[in-house]
């Protein structure tokens, strides 16, 4: 018990710590490193930039666009979720779980009834504890810490569910209330980054926030380091015999000795090589996790139409893994909304014929008129497309490679008479 008190003790503080890094709470983080590493750590300016959040919001591209959800069943069926898509907020809500799975691996979605309609809870790491079967899947219980805006730990409280029965208990684990549960399942979703093979909490990620805490260390030695050196370091020649400082600020004389002389010497502040170092930490995390090295640059840089498309590959292998689990996910969830739904309205239900199609939005790679037809002319000449899969590509409405061909040979005669009118000798 011990052991395992620890290990969520201290998965609950990593997922509180990623959580507050994504949400740029990160001030208090730097401020204790900077305890540990200088004497002086009240005249250190603590700095940051917030990679974390650049790079899930990048990763968790599945609703990059609204999923377009269509619910097959009856009219009542189809006003009943579009009542319940309204009042649970069901695209942001998604669009924030996913970019919580990215950023924890495993959340827990909750449907509750909550004043009359239908509500979505996503629940993280920090404040859950789980029991789970055979598979890291098989959810048996879940239980919720509450903390309390005062911060009093005998304030905490705790709600348990099973599929059987709900409690509250109170800091010392005493129960306060406890019923049965109207939907005799788990009302939660587990949500995962991945397929879990062994574990429910899934591990993955730490890249990212090590990064993070080393550009924050190197940001924050930049300000250091232009401050303390940036202005250069005074000196006199033949002054006070005692090597006492004189203080120098601008519109001030200094009276010197005869053959006196006052002047600054500048420090050679290794400032590119810090700014370097930091470029070189976000090239890689970006690359290692699938995102183009241009992610966070402020570089302007020319790509050809190939290494865009080239660059954008993995993601998009990424992507189209995250839309086979989420494709799931949603259609797990409605069951779950289903269930709830008609235990709070008996006279109101979803037929048990309802379900729901997801369609993912497929975005394809930005690319310029002048890169895609770039890109375009390198397949064919290295054999892999043709002009007819450009001609379809451009034009939906031909459905067949026939209609295709048939177009391309239109178009070459239509050339090649303009090219003729052009060099006729009346034009000429």
């Amino acid at each position: 018990m011990e052991i395992d008190q620890a290990a969520n003790t201290a998965r609950k503080n990593n997922t509180a710590k990623r959580l507050d890094f994504y949400h740029d709470v990160q001030l208090d983080y730097i401020s204790d490193h900077i305890a540990t590493i200088f004497s002086n750590p009240d005249a250190i300016t603590p700095c940051f930039v917030n990679i974390v959040k650049k790079f899930i919001n990048s990763l968790a591209a599945v609703y990059a666009r609204d999923a377009v959800r269509e619910l097959k069943g009856s009219d009542k069926d189809v006003e009943f979720f579009q009542a319940i898509c309204q009042s649970s907020g069901l695209s942001v809500k998604m669009k924030a779980a996913s970019r919580y799975v990215k950023l924890c691996k495993t959340v827990l979605i909750r449907p509750v009834w909550r004043k009359g309609s239908i509500d979505l809870d996503i629940l993280t790491g920090d404040v859950l504890d789980v029991t789970t079967g055979d598979t890291p899947e098989d959810l048996q219980a879940v239980m919720i810490t509450h903390y309390p805006e005062s911060g009093k730990q005998d304030e905490v409280e705790y709600s348990v569910w099973t599929a059987e029965a709900f409690k509250r208990l109170d800091y010392l684990g005493n129960v306060i209330k406890e019923e049965l549960n109207p939907y005799n399942i788990l009302p939660f979703l587990p949500v995962f980054d991945r397929c879990p093979t062994s574990d429910f909490w899934l591990s993955g990620g730490d890249d990212l926030i090590n990064a993070q805490e080393a550009i924050n260390e190197k940001l924050t030695d930049l300000l250091y380091i232009i401050r303390m050196q940036g202005f250069g370091v005074g000196w006199i020649r033949k002054g006070k015999q005692t090597g006492a400082s004189i203080g120098v600020n601008p519109g001030t004389m200094v009276e010197l000795p005869e053959d006196g002389a006052i002047g600054f010497e500048s420090q050679k502040a290794p400032i590119k090589e810090i700014i370097s170092a930091i470029e070189f930490l976000i090239t890689q995390v970006a690359v290692l996790n699938g995102l183009s090295a241009s992610t966070l640059s402020t570089k302007t840089v020319r790509e050809s139409g190939l290494a865009k498309v080239a660059g954008s590959r993995e993601l998009e292998e990424l992507r189209r893994d995250d839309i086979i689990l989420w494709r799931r996910y949603e259609q797990q969830l409605f069951e779950l909304i289903r269930i709830i739904w008609n235990v709070h309205n008996p006279s109101k239900k979803f037929s048990e014929q309802a379900s729901i199609n997801i369609d993912f939005y497929d975005p394809k790679p930005e690319i310029s008129p002048k890169d895609q037809a770039e890109t375009w002319a390198s397949l064919i000449d290295l054999g892999v497309l043709s002009p007819v899969d450009v001609a379809m590509e451009r034009n939906p409405e031909l459905r067949t490679r026939e209609e295709a061909k048939a177009a391309l040979q239109k178009i070459k005669e239509e050339n090649a008479l303009f090219k003729h009118e052009n060099n006729s000798p009346a034009q000429a």
